[in-house]
């Protein structure tokens, strides 16, 4: 080709914007090679000049200045040939890398129809298992396939080989053996940092990583001979991190503290009952990391849920709860009172139910990380000691597509589950529609209506492939709810955590939402809370309190603004509500201002006929409030009511006047008050007044009491580190 033709071809190449971090990549390897060259050149121009040293001395030749000056010449020449070399290399190498990224999207159209035959062959119709010499096989060649379309695009483990070696490969001259790529496995838990979501071609292959080699094989997913001898792939690199890294992506829903309401206007409040407590742990991780919580990340009534409090328990099942009231002074208003309500669920006394459980678990690129899924790995593990031997188990896992890792199997089977574990890695894109569609029917497989049938999701909720839409997904798992398939959600990990999808999915599924920050918080919710996390006693739980405008002024429900229920919705057994455990507490606190005092909205001026006169009567009811709490059996769909009377007398025993109530006499009540003072502050303030952090320490000291597993001592040392935390991550 003669160098004309060859301008023309040029001048008309469509060049790609050029990848910043790709070039970053490419001008590291370029200089990488012009150091190695130049070490061995220097290497060898000593050698040589020592041997020309010899050969003058031998020759009788002494003229070392006029050597001198040939040798300066000479180098300078050299020095010049290998600055011009090595920018033409680096040029060529950035035009090669960045016409790659940008093709790297044009595979979707290929990628759809691989992703499309993964997910028939490994999800479709009844889940039929698989045959594990298939597995194994298409393990062995999602390993071969990924090794060029993941290393260039993933952050990578290991350090940098010698320059040599680093262009060697980057020429195609030299491919990582099979060997590396197997201790690789072993040694990271992926192929050579299969770290970072992948899109198109690669998330069709993604899922065919989901279990780790275990047999060699030289063919493809389709069935053809696979060449990766004959492709390029980029070694190890020390300029990224060895496992996915995200900041800033962690998404809630946005809404509003509670305001005050005045009775009058609004006597009646309706919520819907709560025992989740993601957001309580999700709190302690950021102020473990020394940085407050982003506000939505704070739902007051999931801290004050997070603790166990000592609520009388009924001890006849088909009425699961009964409820406590308690009137207290609160610390943080003068002239206001907390009314606390408390129920705490009927406990098991004889043998659990029996399980049929479903493993979900997220193993996209996003969950490569050690707090995800090692984390998950270690927390199912945990989860196996709570259950029954003649329990039955599956694990499903989704990437870029779906599939079965586990069929059902007996807990008693216990080294067969725990090695489908083990052989769990992370990569590809986050495929959660298609892996909860293959997990309902994993449970309707094994579905027994004598027992507990539940599907248990553990991921960081980052869906980005298939169907992400909340709405959409938040139909599906309500059906399968009234099928009597139940779905629990367990959150893990930061910087992209998805919060506010689990929320949706957990509320619709009748299941519990925990995030799992530390292996300890695993087994709280998995071992010492199992039976309250696994075995529902009452669902669509509602509770209802209408304010006596005689007694009470104004009033402001403390927490569950994303739990609130219309009027109406209080008698429609149609709409749903919380679940209730075995042995779950759930709290909730009002600030009431009592009639006469000075309250937060300004009363009417043309209110209500006799309204002003009937406050002081003498004549008038007792009833500070009346209480009312909706609730359904787990195998019923009418609901059962329970309702009190909530008075100063039986309400207030050990305090003749409000004033005079002695926090010391109830602990849990003062403990519970000390939490809801945090989180508020924590919020912002909005109508704590003057009450600070020392303040709400010493309130939940003197409220300690017995804490076997040191949960309010933890609790104490994060009000500690929330008084020193940044405002926001660094």
């Amino acid at each position: 080709m003669d160098d004309n033709k060859r301008d023309h071809i040029l001048k008309n190449i469509d060049t790609p914007a050029i990848d910043e971090n790709a070039k970053k990549r490419a001008l590291n390897l370029a200089m990488a090679e012009f150091d190695s060259v130049q070490k061995e050149k220097a290497v060898e121009k000593e050698k040589k000049f020592q041997g020309f040293q010899i050969l003058s001395r031998l020759m009788g030749n002494s003229n070392t200045e006029t050597n001198k000056r040939k040798r300066n010449a000479m180098e300078q020449r050299s020095h010049k040939k290998f600055i011009y070399g090595g920018m033409a290399t680096a040029a060529a190498v950035i035009i090669v890398a960045g016409v790659g990224l940008n093709l790297a999207p044009n595979f979707g159209a290929g990628s759809q129809l691989t992703q499309h035959a993964s997910i028939d062959t490994l999800s479709t119709g009844s889940a039929a298992p698989l045959n594990k010499g298939r597995i194994e096989t298409l393990s062995q060649t999602r390993t071969e396939s990924a090794l060029v379309e993941q290393e260039s695009f993933a952050p990578q483990p290991s350090s940098s080989p010698a320059p040599k070696e680093k262009a060697d490969q980057l020429g195609g001259r030299k491919h990582a053996p099979q060997k590396k790529q197997a201790e690789m496995q072993r040694q990271y838990g992926m192929i050579e940092g299969k770290a970072v979501p992948m899109r198109s071609k690669d998330e069709a292959t993604a899922a065919r990583t989901m279990i780790a080699p275990t047999a060699p094989s030289s063919t493809n997913f389709t069935g053809h001979a696979h060449e990766a001898d004959s492709m390029i792939a980029l070694a190890p690199a020390d300029i990224m991190p060895n496992h996915y890294q995200d900041v800033g992506r962690d998404k809630f829903s946005d809404f509003t503290e509670n305001p005050f309401k005045a009775v009058a206007d609004e006597p009646v409040s309706t919520f819907s009952a709560d025992v989740d407590t993601a957001s309580y742990s999700f709190v302690r991780r950021q102020l473990n990391n020394g940085v407050l919580p982003q506000k939505d990340a704070v739902r007051i009534e999931e801290l004050i849920n997070y603790f166990d409090y000592d609520y009388a328990t009924p001890t006849d099942k088909s009425e699961p709860f009964k409820p406590s009231v308690t009137l207290t002074e609160s610390p943080w208003n003068t002239g206001k009172q907390l009314m606390h309500i408390g129920i705490k669920g009927y406990e098991f006394t004889g043998e659990q139910p029996n399980s049929n459980i479903v493993f979900l678990l997220d193993v996209s690129g996003s969950m490569n990380s050690p707090d995800k899924l090692p984390l998950v790995k270690n927390s199912m593990k945990m989860l196996l000691s709570s259950l029954k031997p003649d329990d039955t188990v599956s694990i499903a896992v989704y990437a870029g597509a779906a599939g079965t890792v586990l069929e059902p199997t007996k807990v008693s089977d216990k080294a067969k589950i725990i090695a489908a574990f083990d052989r769990l890695s992370a990569g590809g894109s986050t495929a959660g529609a298609a892996g909860i569609n293959l997990a309902y029917q994993l449970a309707e497989q094994n579905f027994d209506e004598n027992a507990v049938n539940r599907v248990i999701l553990a991921t960081d909720g980052d869906f980005n492939v298939g169907i992400n839409n909340r709405e959409e997904l938040k139909d599906f798992v309500e059906r399968k709810r009234e099928k009597g398939v139940f779905l629990s959600v367990l959150g893990f990990g930061q910087g992209n955590y998805n919060d506010d999808m689990m929320q949706a999915l957990a509320q619709n599924g009748n299941g519990v939402a925990a995030y799992i920050d530390t292996l300890s918080e695993a087994r709280k919710v998995l071992v010492e809370e199992a039976t309250s996390s696994l075995f529902p006693i009452a669902k669509d739980v509602k509770f209802q309190i209408e304010f006596n405008p005689e007694r009470v002024s104004e009033y402001r429900l403390v927490g569950y603004e994303t739990r609130a229920l219309n009027r109406e919705d209080f008698n429609n057994d149609a709409v749903d509500a919380g679940d209730i455990g075995a042995g779950h507490s759930v709290t909730a606190i009002y600030e009431i201002t009592p009639a006469g005092s000075p309250t937060m909205v300004d009363p009417l001026r043309y209110g209500k006929k006799g309204e002003a006169a009937d406050q002081g009567s003498t004549d008038v009811s007792d009833d500070i409030a009346f209480l009312k709490i909706r609730y359904k059996l787990p195998k019923e769909n009418v609901s059962r009511l329970i309702t009190q009377a909530i008075t100063q007398e039986k309400n207030g025993p050990h305090c003749p006047t409000v004033s005079l109530c002695d926090y010391g006499i109830n602990p849990d009540t003062q403990f519970a008050t000390a939490v809801a003072s945090f989180a508020q502050i924590l919020k912002g303030g909005k109508y704590t007044g003057n009450m600070g952090y020392d303040a709400v320490i010493t309130l939940a000291n003197a409220a300690k009491g017995d804490d076997p597993f040191g949960y309010r001592a933890e609790f104490i040392q994060m009000v500690r580190l929330a008084k020193t935390a940044s405002d926001m991550q660094p």
